[in-house]
């Protein structure tokens, strides 16, 4: 019975062993090497996202879209002063004439639903990557290991004593055990950050709450996708990550936590 539940380990440890190599090289490489492999992970997932929903067809639409992610990116690193509203308005206006693009009223839905998903994989992908990119070292190990910890805490929790389902519909192999080791694990990494890299200056209370908002919406992202897998009936969004499946599946915590992190880190300055 341990056998059986352990069996699919050995792919995904050694998977994420070469990633781990892969980011260790990385971040010794510098900043510029580490904005760089977030446009190759944001790209790479944008891809998938858009084929999530369009398989095999669509190429021009999937890569138009992905070009417009990769310069929100560049434009964000090497024009700093940019408003990321300008990237966002673009998008949202190229979206809306590419909706009107050829219009008749048999192809109507298929023309709003294409650039709505186009639209959605700029948001979701490349805009809030772009956060990531520019948030210091210190906050990016934080905000990376926050869904690392939570996934694989939750995990293991899982698999050894999870007994109680927690989202069926979406995720049926998930338990509730399982998502709240997870979410202690996110809670004690935000507060070595918070004491030992001062990474988020308040109190206590905040410095909990925050862990455990972050905690909460990385396995939201996890449930996002599972949601989304689940729409259109595949089992992974890639193979590029023996043991894991695709780039969306291993970073759908993560986008959930960049976007949370940012959120948060700017009302707290407003406060």
């Amino acid at each position: 019975m341990a056998d059986s539940k352990f069996s699919s380990l050995k792919p995904r440890v050694q998977t994420a062993v070469v990633l781990a190599l892969i980011l260790a090289l990385v971040i010794y490489l510098g900043r510029t090497a580490v904005f760089y492999f977030i446009c190759a992970v944001s790209l790479l997932g944008q891809w998938e996202f858009l084929s999530l929903f369009y398989p095999k067809r669509e190429y021009a639409f999937k890569i138009f879209y992905c070009f417009l992610g990769v310069l929100h990116l560049l434009s964000g690193w090497y024009l700093p002063d940019l408003n990321p509203l300008f990237g966002i308005g673009t998008a949202a206006l190229i979206s809306s004439f590419a909706a009107l693009a050829k219009f008749s009223h048999e192809n109507a839905m298929d023309n709003m639903k294409r650039a709505a998903l186009g639209f959605v994989s700029f948001i979701y992908l490349p805009v809030i990557f772009s956060f990531m990119s520019k948030f210091s070292f210190t906050q990016q190990i934080l905000v990376a290991l926050i869904p690392i910890a939570s996934d694989t805490f939750a995990y293991f929790a899982g698999i050894s004593f999870g007994r109680h389902k927690i989202w069926v519909a979406v995720s049926p192999k998930k338990s509730a055990e399982g998502c709240a080791v997870g979410l202690l694990a996110s809670v004690l990494v935000m507060l070595y950050f918070s004491y030992a890299h001062a990474v988020v200056q308040a109190s206590f209370p905040v410095i909990i709450l925050y862990g455990i908002i972050l905690g909460v919406l990385a396995q939201m992202g996890d449930f996002f996708e599972s949601g989304l897998k689940r729409t259109v009936n595949i089992k992974d969004s890639g193979k590029i990550l023996p043991g894991h499946g695709g780039i969306l599946d291993r970073t759908d915590s993560l986008i959930f936590t960049i976007a949370g992190f940012e959120l948060f880190t700017l009302l707290l300055r407003a406060l």
